[in-house]
C-alpha cells in the first residue's frame, strides 16, 4: 500500500467521521432559511469521502513523506488547535485577527498594509457571512 492510497483512505475516513459524528453533533436543526445549517458541511463531507476513495483507487505516482514538512504540518495543526481554544475562551472577534496575522507572518508576508488588510478584512468577511448573512453566532 502506497502513501497515496493511505492518504486517500485517511481522507475518506475523516469525511465519514464528519458526516456521521461531527456534523450532526455540531449543527442545529432549524425550520427556517433557504439553506439548512447542515447542508454545506454534509456536501463537503461527502466530497471528502468520494475524493479520498478516488485517490485510493486511482493511485498514480509515488509520494514520499518529508519529515520537515510533516513537522511543519503538525506545528500548524497545533497552532489551529490553540486558536480554536482561544476563540472559545476569548471570542472570534479578538482571536481571529491575531491568528490571521500570525499565519501571514509565518508564510513570509512582511508588508504592513497587506498584514493589516488580511488580519482585518478576512475575519471581518467571515463575521459578515456567518453573523449577518447566515444569522448564526460565532464564539465570544
Amino acid at each position: 500500500m502506497t502513501l497515496n492510497r493511505i492518504a486517500g483512505l485517511a481522507l475518506a475516513g475523516f469525511g465519514l467521521l464528519l458526516l456521521v459524528w461531527f456534523v450532526p453533533g455540531q449543527t442545529e436543526i432549524v425550520d427556517y432559511g433557504w439553506v439548512r445549517p447542515q447542508t454545506l458541511p454534509n456536501v463537503l463531507a461527502v466530497a471528502l469521502i468520494g475524493l479520498g476513495l478516488l485517490q485510493a483507487v486511482v493511485d498514480r505516482g509515488d509520494a514520499a513523506l518529508d519529515p520537515r514538512l510533516a513537522l511543519q504540518a503538525a506545528a500548524y495543526l497545533g497552532f489551529v488547535a490553540l486558536a480554536v481554544w482561544l476563540m472559545g475562551r476569548y471570542g472570534f472577534v479578538w482571536v481571529a485577527p491575531a491568528m490571521v496575522a500570525a499565519v501571514m507572518l509565518a508564510l513570509g508576508e512582511r508588508r504592513p498594509l497587506w498584514l493589516a488588510v488580511g488580519a482585518l478584512a478576512l475575519p471581518g468577511l467571515v463575521w459578515l457571512v456567518v453573523v449577518v448573512l447566515l444569522d448564526r453566532t460565532l464564539p465570544g
